[in-house]
């Protein structure tokens, strides 16, 4: 690897998240839940608080969407990483309210006790809220050796991607609402 992270400043512009914004609240919603040593999933409101919806690429108003992750996966993953990733199956939308300070937790992505043969290699984060629209929500790693600077994820319409194993929380929002999207490309499980 040649990096801890990389981003892309900007990339989307204010109409494409708000548009996107728009048609994933259309989208079914659930309670996020988070993924337990064993496999399970539970909801976890002292770990995460927040409310998810998915997106798949057959659904023609995110086609684009994923059109444009899988190709900044791969300039990403050519000028960083270097894994092998062969697939996004979805993506999560997520809204973080202030009305349950919402947030999530120190976690990793890599579902390391799954019985598939597949393993998120790499996870992507794209900021769609406008910055000004909500106080708190700051992406942050725990674990890596280097940080990017926090004013640049709060831009709207940044992708930030990283090696799923890395430690990462987004903390508490105190006052309106924070949207993002998450996505874990998979591949081969890790060795």
């Amino acid at each position: 690897m040649k990096g801890e992270w990389c981003y892309f400043k900007s990339y989307l512009s204010k109409e494409f998240c708000e548009r996107t914004i728009r048609n994933a609240l259309t989208v079914e919603s659930f309670q996020a839940k988070t993924y337990l040593p064993d496999g399970s999933q539970q909801v976890t409101s002292d770990l995460r608080r927040s409310t998810i919806r998915f997106l798949y690429a057959n659904d023609s108003r995110f086609t684009e969407l994923f059109d444009i992750l899988w190709k900044t996966q791969l300039v990403a993953n050519r000028e960083f990483f270097n894994v092998h990733v062969s697939k996004l199956d979805f993506i999560q939308f997520a809204e973080y309210d202030e009305s349950d300070r919402g947030e999530y937790g120190t976690h990793q992505d890599v579902l390391w006790m799954n019985d598939n043969d597949f393993h998120r290699k790499l996870s992507c984060t794209i900021t769609l809220s406008d910055p000004e629209s909500y106080t708190g929500g700051d992406f942050e790693f725990e674990d890596t050796t280097s940080r990017p600077l926090e004013s640049d994820l709060r831009i709207q319409g940044t992708v930030l991607y990283f090696p799923s194993f890395y430690k990462h929380r987004v903390t508490p929002v105190i006052r309106g609402k924070r949207y993002s999207i998450a996505a874990w490309f998979e591949g081969p499980k890790w060795r």
